[in-house]
């Protein structure tokens, strides 16, 4: 919480999701990220290699953490939860 004066409209310190691209609550009105196509996206883990084949195996995860926030700054973000007010990237899932 932040104790100067704040113009309305203008995100706060309090407004800070972590893991989220940009302030919460900045995207369209009754949004939330749970309706973002940015929410959720395949993280790859370490290649290992079958003992059997001698083949490489690639294993993918499923992570919820939100795709534009790993665009912007390049690296992987927390999980985001469905019920936050969506920032201003924000896009309707297809």
């Amino acid at each position: 919480m932040s104790y100067l004066t704040r113009p309305p409209g203008v995100p706060d310190t309090d407004d800070v999701k972590p893991g989220m691209a940009h302030f919460a609550g900045t995207g369209p009105y009754g949004a939330t990220c749970g309706t973002c196509r940015f929410r959720g996206y395949w993280r790859p883990t370490k290649d290992k290699v079958d003992p059997r084949t001698h083949l490489i195996k690639e294993k993918q995860y499923r992570t919820l953490a939100c795709k534009k926030y790993l665009e912007l700054s390049m690296r992987h973000g927390l999980p985001v939860k469905a019920d936050w007010a969506a920032c201003k990237y924000w896009e309707a899932k297809p």
